[in-house]
């Protein structure tokens, strides 16, 4: 990173005359602030790499744009206000109680220390992915892509939050993509989820192993429906399957394999045939524990968290409604109501162009539209939203059926990972 960004060569005094400086220029841009530099537009937000002797290593620079300013006297002189991205290396170097191997190659952290430079030394845009390990729909990251999930006080050289204080009991933060990585994932030192609403944590193998009453004691035969029950949306277990957590559903029956979620549903009164519309490989899925391995191949190092947690989703939906959510009466009602809106619309030569999703579509010719009917649709469109948003209707989604099957093919290549001990939660004792 450039040297005036270390406290050895930047003194406060120069800081506050640049900061005078850059105050009494103009900001570029009446609306979004850009500024155009070979046919590319920059503008405050963005995060862009600069020119540096790094350009072809893992310590790129990377900046993120607060401001751009420009002389009144002469627009030619333009600077723009840059918070550094800080890389693993960078880090080392300035606060010496990190320990880079926590941190990936790629990824960065985000300084509040700042600079002002020509415009000139942009290279181009590019995108920081915010990594939030606690997220159920944590970005798809490979080991090249850059991301950041804490900050640096410059000044007090602290991060905050500090690398790992949410993972696991030890703290320990997690890299993703470590620089060498061996032939198995389970070398590494996979890590279990648990996505329960108060939890939503990461938990080491090794220390679920090494830790007291964390080993699931329940039958084997039915673990797979003990991770299905739990909730990601909601703090305790989901109620048609929690019944396998209970007492009675050991001694009610004598499991002699594994029990499968259409015999689970038979047992509780259901008809299994709720589930028709939904790919065998996502039911698979949704039984699966959630799971992650630094280096693993197939975005396992990142973890499975959003297929497992969409396809949980997705057999409560089925479950609540007795089948596919879009076959429900009530839904189809306001279905209904949106179809004869839009054929009221076309009579009128309304210009719409929407697709709900629930096989029909528009594209109802190209007038310019009335105003007040228009309005009156959009109202209309917003109760559908609103009733259809409320807890009974929060999934309406149909899969889609090769993504599910691609997903399982993939996971035979992490097999290993769903391997080895079955754990609980260490907090809300739920399968993990």
């Amino acid at each position: 990173m450039p040297g005036k960004k270390t406290t050895a060569s930047r003194q406060f005094e120069e800081k506050k005359e640049e900061d005078l400086v850059f105050a009494s220029m103009a900001p570029v841009g009446a609306f979004d602030g850009g500024y155009t530099l070979r046919k590319v537009l920059f503008r405050k937000g963005d995060d862009v790499q600069l020119n540096s002797s790094c350009d072809d290593t893992d310590d790129v620079w990377i900046g993120r744009i607060c401001q751009i300013r420009t002389s009144p006297a002469d627009p030619r002189n333009t600077l723009v206000k840059i918070r550094w991205y800080w890389s693993r290396n960078d880090i080392e170097t300035y606060v010496k109680t990190f320990n880079r191997s926590q941190c990936a190659p790629y990824e960065r952290i985000l300084s509040d220390d700042y600079d002002y430079v020509s415009p000139y030394a942009f290279q181009e845009v590019v995108y920081v992915h915010e990594y939030n390990e606690s997220s159920l729909d944590p970005p798809a990251l490979g080991p090249r892509d850059l991301f950041v999930r804490t900050a640096l006080l410059h000044r007090r050289k602290t991060l905050k939050p500090p690398l790992g204080v949410d993972t696991c009991l030890c703290q320990v933060a997690y890299n993703p993509f470590p620089t060498s990585v061996t032939t198995s994932p389970v070398e590494h030192d996979p890590m279990h989820f648990c996505p329960s609403l108060h939890c939503r944590k990461w938990y080491h193998v090794s220390c679920l192993k090494n830790t007291q009453g964390l080993l699931d004691n329940l039958p084997a035969a039915t673990r797979d429906l003990r991770l299905l029950a739990v909730n990601p949306d909601e703090e305790v277990l989901y109620p048609t399957f929690s019944y396998f957590y209970e007492k009675e559903s050991q001694e009610d029956v004598v499991y002699s394999s594994a029990v499968t979620l259409h015999e689970a549903l038979t047992m509780l009164g259901r008809s299994p045939s709720i589930l028709t519309h939904l790919p065998a490989a996502l039911l698979t899925i949704a039984q699966l524990p959630i799971v992650r391995c630094p280096g693993a191949p197939a975005g396992f190092a990142i973890g499975n968290v959003a297929d497992v947690v969409l396809a949980r989703r997705l057999v409560y939906a089925a479950v609540q409604h007795n089948g596919a959510p879009s076959a429900d009466p009530r839904v189809r009602s306001l279905v209904d109501a949106c179809v004869a809106a839009q054929e009221k619309a076309a009579q009128c030569s309304f210009d719409l162009d929407f697709d709900f999703g629930f096989g029909f579509g528009s594209g109802f010719g190209d007038g310019a539209g009335s105003g007040v009917k228009d309005g009156a649709y959009v109202e209309l469109l917003q109760r559908v939203c609103d009733e259809l948003a409320v807890g009974e209707y929060a999934t309406l989604a149909e899969p889609r059926v090769a993504y599910w099957e691609e997903r399982v093919r993939e996971y035979a290549q992490v097999g290993e990972l769903f391997g080895g001990p079955a754990f609980v939660c260490p907090q809300c004792r739920g399968a993990i």
